[in-house]
C-alpha cells in the first residue's frame, strides 16, 4: 500500500488532486513556455507521472477540473454582486464591476491562457458552457429591465466587459477602467 501523507485515505486523494490541479494552472499561466503532459503536471504535482490516473483519466479531465472551479467560482461571484444590488439597473452595473474587479485581481489570466492551450474539444466545449453560466447572470438581470431591445443592451455590455479584460490586470491600473466602464454601463441602463 503506498504511503500517504494526510490522516485518511480521502484526504490524501484530495490533497493529491488538488495539488495536481495547481499544478496545470501554473503550465496554463506559464503563457504557452511549458507543454501541458502528465509528466509535467505530476513533476508539479511531485508525484509518479503513472499516479497521475489514479486521480483522472487524462490531462484534459484535469484542465475541465480546473477550468469548472475557475468559472463556477467567478460565475458565483458575478451572481452575488448581482443579487446583492437593489434593482436590475444596478444590477448591471455590478455585473461590470464584478467582472472587471475579479479580472483586476489576475483572475481572469487562467483564464485567458486556456485560450492559448492546446485543449481537447471536450474541454472547449465547457470553456464555452462555462462562459453561458456567466452571461446568463446578465441575461437574466437585463430582463427585468423591460427594455424595448434587451439584445442591444447585452451586446454593449458584453462589449464594455470583454473590451475592458485587456485593461484591468494585476499590473494595470483598473480602479479607473472600472469606474469608466460602470459610469458607461450605468449610462446604457438609465437613457
Amino acid at each position: 500500500m503506498p504511503k500517504i501523507s494526510a490522516d485518511t485515505l480521502a484526504e490524501h486523494r484530495e490533497e493529491v488532486l488538488s495539488s495536481l490541479m495547481e499544478g496545470t494552472k501554473r503550465i496554463l499561466l506559464s503563457g504557452g513556455e511549458r507543454k501541458l503532459t502528465a509528466a509535467s503536471v505530476a513533476a508539479e504535482a511531485g508525484i509518479a507521472r503513472n499516479s497521475i490516473y489514479r486521480y483522472v483519466s487524462s490531462v484534459d479531465d484535469l484542465v475541465d477540473l480546473v477550468v469548472a472551479q475557475g468559472f463556477t467560482d467567478w460565475a458565483a461571484a458575478v451572481a452575488a454582486a448581482v443579487d446583492d444590488a437593489p434593482d436590475a439597473r444596478a444590477g448591471v452595473v455590478a455585473y461590470v464591476r464584478s467582472n472587471l474587479t475579479l479580472a483586476a485581481s489576475g483572475e481572469h489570466m487562467l483564464q485567458s491562457s486556456l485560450s492559448r492551450a492546446r485543449l481537447s474539444e471536450s474541454a472547449r466545449r465547457r470553456i464555452v458552457e462555462m462562459h453561458e453560466q456567466i452571461s446568463a447572470v446578465l441575461h437574466d438581470t437585463v430582463a427585468q429591465l423591460d427594455a424595448p431591445r434587451p439584445d442591444l443592451i447585452i451586446t454593449a455590455i458584453d462589449a464594455l466587459v470583454n473590451s475592458s479584460l485587456p485593461l484591468v490586470g494585476p499590473d494595470a491600473p483598473a480602479d479607473e477602467v472600472i469606474d469608466f466602464m460602470c459610469g458607461a454601463a450605468a449610462a446604457i441602463v438609465n437613457p
